[in-house]
């Protein structure tokens, strides 16, 4: 018959393989803050790595917020020590952060931490980092969740695996860990902070859960565990279907992503124009339910701030972009042979070549004896207007870029191309009748565009 303590870790090593949380020769960081929790993970793992083939360093961060912090670290060092295993440590400055940003002291600490953590794995060679955190924290965190209105992402709580953070006692009660504690006679230290009722989830822990279990709902706590479980594994089979919409659709323009309408269900749309935040900010930090909601109301013409970024509805779907300044074209000599280029945009080419058909509307063939004078590379003016190829007059741009469906704020980042009677080629678009190719035609001028993303979002005309 196996003892409470070694079923305990045999729980431990079968959640672990089944979340896929470590493999032989793993490099394990254990964030150990000297409580009880990180003290048992520590010990666990120390009694697993022979077996799992896994090499452990200790990481302790200080935040400088307790009168106890140094005898906090001097207890874990000592404790990593006892376990054989090196010890790494970082301080950081909490109530600067929060001074700095805004946070609260729990979001500040919380983001100084994980980066320290993630500097100390670098340094130590770590492939995954393990944190502490229990069932206990799981409920705790689905229910905090609850009261801020989250949706099944925010009901998913925490995950067992997120990048290189691995939680491998989220399986663990609290109370477990409490009798793991007693049984191997462990020492720990004790966080003050833990019975500060300003903090939400102390009240949380201290005070609502065990009302409302007294007073409603017995057993709350491992309901609320496995709400999580559930939401996340409905939040993974409708988040890959948002990532299959998103790569099927989206398109990558300059400055930012655009979203066509999608024949999906809301929940669908409301993930893919989440994955298109993420994909410019690497993040999906405060986007809330009202955000979405102010996506999904918007007008044609008109825009609304999300965390990071812009949204701005557009004839052919939502546009999302970084709040900093798009890609900007300024004008450029061109030499032929010669190139002129954009940061974010692009580049232009120009070149003598021999008598071909262009390849498609981002090549212009021109007959090179008709350019008159040396060439120019400009963005569009209100008031521009050439004849293009085969049209039976001047035509203004503004209605080539209407006709084409080119948004109105990619229509800076078209290249006019002039010569010194006036523009020869709308780059990507049309050309000037008068430099056409003809059977008289000796020398042929090739302009290329090369777009770093090709922002066009409807069929362009290959009469270049």
């Amino acid at each position: 018959m196996t003892s409470p303590d070694t079923d305990i870790v045999a729980r431990v090593c079968a959640a672990a393989h089944a979340e896929g949380l470590w493999g032989a020769g793993d490099v394990v960081l254990v964030a150990v803050s000297g409580g009880p929790d990180s003290v048992t993970l520590l010990h666990l793992l120390a009694a697993l790595a022979p077996t799992e083939g896994l090499q452990l360093v200790v990481g302790h961060v200080e935040h400088g917020l307790r009168d106890d912090a140094r005898a906090d670290m001097a207890f874990t060092a000592d404790f990593a020590t006892r376990c054989g295993v090196p010890f790494y440590v970082r301080h950081v400055d909490v109530r600067a952060r929060m001074a700095a940003c805004g946070e609260s002291l729990e979001e500040a600490a919380r983001a100084l931490r994980y980066t320290a953590l993630e500097q100390m794995a670098g340094e130590s060679g770590a492939t995954r980092i393990a944190t502490g955190h229990t069932a206990d924290d799981q409920a705790e965190t689905v229910l905090m969740r609850m009261l801020r209105g989250a949706g099944v992402s925010g009901l998913a709580g925490i995950p067992p695996r997120r990048g290189i953070i691995i939680r491998p006692l989220l399986s663990l009660w609290r109370r477990e860990i409490e009798g793991y504690i007693a049984a191997k006679g462990l020492a720990y230290r004790s966080d003050i902070s833990n019975t500060d009722r300003d903090i939400l989830r102390n009240r949380l822990r201290l005070e609502l859960l065990p009302q409302l279990e007294y007073l409603y709902a017995p057993g709350l706590r491992a309901r609320l565990a496995h709400l999580a479980l559930l939401a996340r594994e409905d939040d993974a089979v409708l988040d890959a279907q948002a990532q299959a919409q998103f790569r099927a659709h989206a398109r990558p323009q300059a400055g930012g992503v655009l979203v066509p309408p999608l024949d999906a269900p809301p929940a669908i749309q409301r993930r893919v124009w989440r994955t298109a935040v993420v994909a410019l900010t690497g993040a999906l930090a405060d986007v809330s339910f009202e955000h979405l909601a102010a996506v999904a109301a918007l007008p044609v013409g008109r825009a609304v701030s999300l965390p990071g970024v812009q949204v701005r509805r557009e004839q052919d779907g939502l546009f999302f972009f970084r709040d900093a300044a798009q890609p900007a074209l300024t004008t450029a000599p061109l030499a032929v042979p010669g190139r002129a280029g954009w940061p974010g945009i692009g580049a232009l080419s120009a070149k003598f070549a021999p008598l071909a058909p262009p390849v498609g509307g981002d090549d212009a063939m021109l007959d090179a004896d008709m350019v008159q004078g040396p060439l120019t590379v400009r963005p569009w003016e209100h008031g521009d207007r050439f004849c293009p190829y085969n049209a039976p007059g001047a035509r203004a741009v503004q209605d080539i870029f209407t006709d084409a469906g080119v948004p109105r704020r990619l229509r800076g980042q078209v290249p006019v191309v002039e010569d010194s009677a006036g523009i020869i080629w709308l780059a990507g678009f049309r050309i000037a009748d008068r430099v056409k190719m003809t059977a008289t035609t000796r020398t042929v001028m090739r302009l290329h565009m090369q777009w770093e993303l090709n922002p066009w979002t409807s069929q362009r005309s290959n009469d270049a």
